[in-house]
């Protein structure tokens, strides 16, 4: 069981938006079915994900869009 706690979540966001930035104009290498996003955002929230994987996840704009407006949308 992994325990959530804001300061954990929020540089666990903080990591995800630097990754997903860096990544932003690079071509798709890796297409995430709509059916993988939830569990896909289980892991990655709960660290359970290398920050490399990450990057590569976020090449796919609609896995990063549909993440960013679920877990993202505070920091605007």
């Amino acid at each position: 069981m992994v325990l959530f706690t804001t300061h954990n979540l929020e540089k666990n966001d903080r990591l995800v938006m630097t990754l997903a930035e860096s990544v932003k104009n690079k071509p798709m290498t890796r297409k995430i079915d709509t059916y993988e996003y939830q569990s896909l955002a289980d892991c990655i929230r709960s660290d359970q994900v290398p920050a490399s994987e990450i990057a590569e996840i976020f090449t796919d704009k609609a896995f990063y869009k549909w993440y960013k407006k679920k877990y993202l949308k505070k920091y605007k």
